[in-house]
């Protein structure tokens, strides 16, 4: 075992090279380049006629001679550019000395605002001499001249008109001056001027040009400042590597500092898994509940990694969201903070979560809520309608939008408590939300009327009790639709109810109200289902044809995860059972694993799915292993290979190859191999 641990480990060194810090050129260092010019035709070969700088702004401009009786070379073009920009009388200040044009001035833009991480490399006799770089920038032609030519042209043209007013000047009559005070500028204004264009172009105008002489490579002075690239003796006392091995070591891979950055806040957000878990307990709810906007109790504390006190979950949950139907649905202010504003409409965020806060009240009244009734009520702008219901909800036709989850029945028996302090403060919620939405004193009567008609069920999900007659009259309405489209022959029968007061009414409403009953009865679930266990037999083989192995619980956190990542309404979330999870995992071919188990082992659900077959060269060798593991818990790597020869008559031919198949099922700890997910990760 020694020696093949050390073959993993095995990395010679080939070369070992000094490295020598030059700092002769450190300050004027700069690397130019030509992304519009080909690499096959350089400018070594131009004469440069004029080369300048400005330091501080690291702007650099380069003029070149144009061969003229180049074959290449238009003349007839030449010649009108400068007629363009120069006239016919020609002046001291002219662009071209000629009468065609004779020169082209290439001009720089920065590419990196820092080039700290850049330096330019020499290699002789075995050591490596590097000068950081000052700057890098890139060179592109000129067209300035262009620009020189219509000012020329206006102002001719302004001077012509100016000729001819002049004949028939009349005095002007004076006008009163009216004096303007320039407001205070704010930090968001002043931030704005100093990061606009105009501020920058007054700010490289500022600056003068400092003329430069230009050396052409090889000759006697380039190739002295070519020598101080390499170090001199007064280089090799560098501060900057007077460290130990461990502080060189963190230099060049620092710690990852905490960042104090918030996520975003829009409904967009992805949410990362391993950053999740570097949080707080109340960052963790929030971020969860942000990202997912509902979630099942149980949900939640399936992603939440490390704590243990469900009290302490609780408490932070009721901070950021409030029980809707038995599930957890984020608070309004969370996704739209005080001072901010709709991306859609413009509309501010107070009226925002007022909107939201009335559809969240309306699904604790209904498993189903009209569009068209919110937006009578709230007037808010569709967009913004359409994606508060989009985020907590799924669209059903003819029947309106439907709460996202099942009422979440076990969490409401085991927290009687929390379910009575939620209803308390949606009561105080729904006096606010009448006042601020002025609700008429009709409708607020009607409300309480609905409410008094209703069967008040554990967690506050409302069941309205309709008379017969009302449902004799929406089961012919609907047998009259059908029998229009021609959709079916006959209708289907409807649920009769009276209404009464009796424990046997009570009974069944309560009964109904476990099945997520809406307005007009109970919802048959046969298709869902069948679509539900084939979205799940999909999802469970993604996972175990990239994994292998993985434990139930594994497999219910990444089905978490990818809801967090649905958009809303997907199948997916209408609730998915651990016995759902390992019958799907059983139809693709999947074990469900009973296996001995170390003694020391703190993993608590010890249910394992694990699928050999993949249809590789490896599924034998797999299927031998996953066998090995129904006896012991743990195994040598030599045990391996002996289990191999001996039922297989045959083992992995290269070492390579045989670590690629047991680090698929395995994972070691010291000497020893475990199966994956019978030890908890490191």
């Amino acid at each position: 075992m020694a020696e093949e641990a050390g073959d993993d480990t095995d990395d010679p060194v080939v070369e070992e090279i000094d490295v020598y810090l030059s700092k002769s050129l450190a300050e004027n260092l700069y690397l130019l380049q030509y992304p519009v010019r080909p690499a096959s035709m350089p400018y070594d070969e131009f004469s440069v006629t004029n080369a300048r700088i400005k330091p501080k702004q690291q702007q650099i401009e380069l003029e070149f001679s144009l061969d003229t009786n180049s074959p290449n070379y238009s003349k007839s073009k030449g010649e009108q550019i400068v007629l363009n920009v120069d006239g016919m009388n020609k002046s001291t200040g002219s662009t071209f000395t000629g009468d065609v044009m004779n020169k082209q001035i290439l001009t720089s833009s920065n590419t990196a605002p820092s080039v700290s991480r850049y330096a330019a490399g020499l290699l002789k006799d075995g050591e490596l001499h590097l000068t950081p770089l000052h700057g890098i920038v890139q060179l592109r032609p000129s067209f300035s001249y262009l620009d020189k030519a219509d000012v020329r042209i206006k102002q001719e043209k302004a001077m012509e008109n100016e000729g001819e007013s002049s004949q028939d000047e009349v005095e002007e009559e004076a006008k009163p001056v009216m004096v303007k005070f320039a407001r205070p500028e704010t930090d968001q204004a002043k931030a704005r001027r100093l990061a606009s264009w105009q501020y920058l172009q007054q700010k490289q105008s500022q600056e003068m040009w400092v003329d430069l002489k230009f050396h052409h490579l090889g000759s006697e002075h380039s190739e002295k400042e070519y020598g101080y690239l390499y170090s001199r003796g007064n280089d090799l006392d560098v501060t900057e590597f007077s460290t130990s091995s461990k502080d060189y070591l963190g230099m060049l891979m620092p710690e990852e500092e905490t960042s104090d950055r918030k996520m975003p806040q829009m409904p967009s957000n992805v949410l990362s898994m391993t950053q999740l878990k570097t949080m707080p307990l109340a960052d963790q709810v929030r971020a969860l509940l942000a990202s997912a906007k509902v979630l099942q109790f149980s949900q939640l504390l399936t992603l939440i990694s490390g704590h243990s006190d469900v009290m302490a979950v609780l408490r932070s949950l009721q901070q950021v969201a409030v029980l809707v139907q038995g599930c957890w649905v984020v608070k309004s202010d969370v996704l739209y903070p005080k001072d901010t504003i709709s991306a859609n409409s413009g509309v501010s965020a107070e009226i925002l979560c007022r909107g939201r806060d009335y559809i969240m009240w309306r699904f604790t009244q209904s498993r189903y809520v009209v569009r068209k009734e919110v937006a009578a009520v709230t007037r808010l702008p569709s967009d913004d309608i359409k994606e508060f219901f989009e985020q907590m909800s799924r669209m059903q036709v003819n029947q309106g939008w439907q709460f996202i989850l099942k009422y979440d029945q076990e969490f409401v028996e085991k927290y009687p408590e929390v379910v009575q302090r939620q209803l308390m403060l949606w009561d105080a919620k729904y006096q606010q939300l009448a006042k601020s939405l002025k609700l008429s004193k009709t409708e607020m009567e009607k409300s309480d009327k609905k409410n008094k008609s209703k069967e008040t069920v554990p967690g506050g999900l409302g069941v309205e009790v309709i008379s017969g007659k009302e449902r004799v009259k929406q089961a012919r309405m609907k047998a009259k639709s059908r029998a229009d489209s021609n959709s079916h022959a006959g209708t289907e029968p409807v649920a009769m109810e009276t209404e009464t007061n009796s424990a046997s009414q009570s009974n069944k409403m309560h009964h109904a109200t476990s099945n997520h009953i809406d307005h007009n009865g109970p919802q048959s679930d046969v298709p869902s289902n069948q679509l539900l266990r084939t979205e799940v037999t999909n999802f469970v083989r993604e996972k175990l044809l990239q994994q292998y192995i993985l434990t139930i619980s594994e497999l219910r956190r990444m089905l978490v995860s990818k809801l967090a990542e649905c958009p809303p309404g997907n199948v997916l979330s209408s609730g998915v059972s651990d016995t759902l999870l390992e019958e799907c995992a059983c139809d693709i071919g999947a074990q469900s694993l009973q296996l001995p188990w170390p003694n020391n082992t703190s993993v608590e659900d010890k249910r394992i799915l694990a699928l050999a077959n993949h249809g590789d060269a490896y599924d034998q060798y797999r299927s031998v292993i996953i066998d090995m593991y129904q006896h012991n818990f743990k195994y040598r790597r030599n045990q391996f290979t002996e289990k191999f020869q001996e039922t297989l008559k045959m083992e992995p031919s290269s070492k390579a190859e045989f670590d690629k198949i047991i680090k698929t099922c395995c994972v070691s700890r010291g000497a020893f191999w475990y199966l994956k997910g019978t030890v908890q990760a490191t």
